[in-house]
């Protein structure tokens, strides 16, 4: 199934290659097979057959008295394969003009080609990430060939996004450009660069006043252990992408902060304080954010103060 017209047979088959033949894919041969299986079929005009009994009997040898309803192989599989084409994606195949998916719910794949794919990942980004609104986004600068060691870090970064209360991190690089062009004042820029065998250079940088909040430069163990990259990245965030961090500082100092924003401050402010005055003046912040005022308390939990934020927008 093909979601946009200009998408051929020959497209198909050459994006289908690639992934089969990438690093990301090298060592899953039963998801090699199972994706090659899927995409041969769809192009052949045989989507109908692609069902959990047919899959679980042509990719993996089940007997023909398989019962997909009691045996979970398929769809455990599948999962793999939507996160290993995620990866894939992500990662090395960041650059494919045209990328194949494996919708939820389904087995027979789709086709996106790299403009249809951006529009219809921002537009479910909007939707999930509702709660970002009124909160500063990071947006993470393109790497150079070669840099191993700063790839490492991103990554080992990426792995915060579920868990920042108060920074968004995203990494779509026409949206930076975009976003560049726009100088939406609540943005920002990291950069990261390698510097020889065991160092990194970081730039932390305010997209709409091109203000430099952090540049340095980082020396590692030389034996570029994965884990001192990754130990390094966590104090990265948590020096700079939380509450108390350096781009909610800069905010702060430069008559930025949202109403969103000065509400997680003085919320963080009460659970670290828990005093009569902050607890006043988180009270107030809260009462401030739309769906938070017919609370009637409190709420400390910052997790759950943007969980139940999110829901009136």
């Amino acid at each position: 199934m093909s979601t946009d017209a200009r998408i051929d047979n020959r497209q198909v088959a050459e994006a289908l290659r690639r992934v089969l033949s990438s690093r990301t894919f090298a060592r899953s041969e039963r998801l090699r097979s199972f994706l090659k299986f899927v995409v041969e079929m769809e192009q052949l005009g045989l989507a109908h057959q692609l069902k959990g009994y047919t899959i679980g009997i042509d990719v993996f040898s089940r007997s023909e008295g398989f019962d997909p309803g009691t045996d979970p192989l398929v769809r455990v599989q599948a999962g793999k394969l939507r996160r290993l084409l995620n990866q894939f994606y992500a990662d090395e195949g960041r650059d494919e003009a045209l990328r194949i998916r494996i919708p939820l719910g389904g087995y027979v794949p789709i086709y996106e080609l790299a403009g249809t794919a951006r529009r219809s990942r921002i537009a479910n980004d909007d939707r999930a990430d509702a709660r970002w609104r009124g909160l500063p986004r990071l947006f993470l600068a393109p790497l150079r060939d070669g840099d191993a060691t700063s790839r490492i870090f991103l990554n080992a970064l990426r792995l915060w996004r579920g868990r920042l209360w108060a920074v968004a991190i995203s990494d779509d690089d026409e949206a930076l450009q975009e976003q560049q062009d726009q100088a939406n004042a609540l943005y920002f820029v990291l950069e990261v660069r390698d510097c020889g065998a065991s160092a990194l250079a970081l730039s932390l940088r305010h997209i709409q006043s091109g203000t430099e909040i952090i540049s340095t430069g980082r020396t590692l163990d030389a034996s570029g252990d994965i884990l001192t990259i990754a130990s390094f990245a966590n104090q990265f965030a948590g020096a700079n992408l939380t509450i108390p961090g350096s781009v909610y500082r800069f905010c702060h100092a430069s008559d930025l902060s949202t109403r969103e924003m000065k509400c997680l401050d003085a919320t963080y402010r009460y659970t670290l304080e828990r005093t009569p005055d902050a607890y006043i003046t988180a009270r107030r912040h809260q009462q401030q954010w739309p769906g938070l005022g017919r609370e009637t308390d409190i709420i400390t939990e910052i997790p759950r103060l943007i969980a139940l934020s999110s829901q009136q927008i």
